[in-house]
């Protein structure tokens, strides 16, 4: 794969077919040019090692395109069936940050030298995407591809500069995990019948790939694409019309980290909002990314400050910095209702808790599992409706 442009996704599908097979520029990449060496070479952007998260996405973009490479038009051969190809895979991440933009282009500037032959840079999510695109010596059309939805990629996907994202329609997580806390204050029962006013659909069965069902609620994946990237924005929040009953409540609302992109822009935007609306009183307070003693050590210190003002916290909502030391998160609520966010409790690297047996414990997300298998569908569904239409090697 040579010099690229293959257009981002539906929009610039369109554009392309419109403007049928005209030359293009050494510094854009087409399919025909790209694959001519009969291979489809790609890098990966990997946000955080051994986060369950990035390497769910990491297999199921590869696992995608390798289930779909017998089926590519080879341009090199007239028919159908392409080498996949590994060209370079990084963690971006330092001693400072974890899923960092800044390493992503420095990343993606050292494997556009090295190489000529990327046609794809999947990464872990659009942070870093959006920071692969702006790399200069990347060709125009390069396909790129993401995941969260944050306003500016969805926007690059509307232009064609992006391939694609997923939606884990974070600002309804954001209700959700309110919501929830509101059942669990008020003893009511939390089930399939759920609603809470919001766009995304709920997913109660654990059929993403999670065998514990009970006491996680996980929204649906979206894929991102021209088409609906307008409607899956964060920050389009709904009008609440229920009593939650939570007048006063006071509830402690803790984020990984203060420089995650998915985090600021969707959940830590959300929550005021749906608080305020539900009747909340709340505290937000934010971790360094790596450090989870240090970040449980503000939570204890918040808790002590709260009880010691004579306004205890009634209830917590945790987005723990790693997975596996859930537990710790549960005893300093004391019995409180929790409801865990994005970051999923794990029983190991590979396996999710099961917290189906402590009551007043939830988890609110788009689940550690199954995130690979929507990114990897967006893969398989742009390149094989490309292939399709240019199967004459245009």
């Amino acid at each position: 794969m040579k010099r690229k442009l293959i257009p981002g996704f539906a929009l610039a599908l369109v554009t392309l077919m419109a403007t049928g097979c005209g030359p293009t520029t050494s510094s854009e990449w087409t399919y025909a040019s790209g694959l001519a060496d009969g291979e489809l070479g790609y890098v990966i952007l990997v946000g955080e090692d051994g986060n369950p998260e990035a390497q769910d996405r990491t297999k199921g973009c590869i696992d995608a395109l390798n289930e779909i490479a017998s089926q590519l038009y080879n341009p090199a051969t007239g028919e159908k069936g392409v080498t996949v190809v590994e060209k370079a895979r990084a963690t971006c991440a330092d001693a400072s940050s974890s899923w960092s933009d800044v390493i992503a282009t420095q990343r993606v500037e050292n494997w556009f030298t090295m190489h000529d032959d990327i046609d794809l840079i999947i990464s872990n999510n659009d942070g870093m995407a959006i920071a692969a695109q702006a790399v200069s010596n990347v060709p125009r059309y390069t396909q790129i591809v993401g995941f969260d939805a944050l306003s500016t990629a969805c926007d690059m996907i509307i232009e064609g500069t992006l391939a694609g994202s997923v939606s884990q329609n974070g600002d309804d997580q954001a209700l959700l995990v309110l919501t929830v806390l509101s059942k669990l204050l008020n003893n009511q029962p939390i089930d399939a019948t759920l609603t809470y006013e919001g766009k995304a659909t709920l997913n109660l069965t654990g059929t993403q790939g999670n065998t514990v069902a009970e006491h996680i609620l996980q929204t649906q994946f979206s894929a991102v694409t021209a088409q609906n990237a307008n409607e899956l924005k964060p920050g389009q929040y709904v009008t609440l019309e229920d009593d939650y009953n939570v007048d006063g409540k006071r509830v402690l609302i803790v984020e990984y980290s203060a420089s995650d992109n998915f985090i600021r822009e969707t959940f830590h935007a959300a929550f005021p909002n749906y608080a305020g609306q539900m009747g909340y009183e709340y505290t937000i307070i934010q971790g360094s990314d790596g450090n989870d003693a240090a970040l449980q050590e503000q939570i204890r210190t918040a808790i002590t400050t709260a009880e010691s003002a004579g306004e205890p916290y009634d209830a917590f909502a945790f987005n723990m910095i790693t997975h596996q030391n859930w537990r710790d998160y549960v005893n300093m609520a004391d019995g409180k209702p929790v409801v865990f966010f994005n970051r999923q409790p794990m029983a190991d690297a590979k396996n999710t808790a099961d917290i189906s047996g402590l009551s007043n414990v939830y988890y609110v997300g788009s689940g550690s599992t199954g995130q690979g298998i929507a990114q990897g569908q967006i893969l398989k569904d742009y390149f094989l409706k490309f292939n399709a239409s240019n199967a004459d090697g245009h």
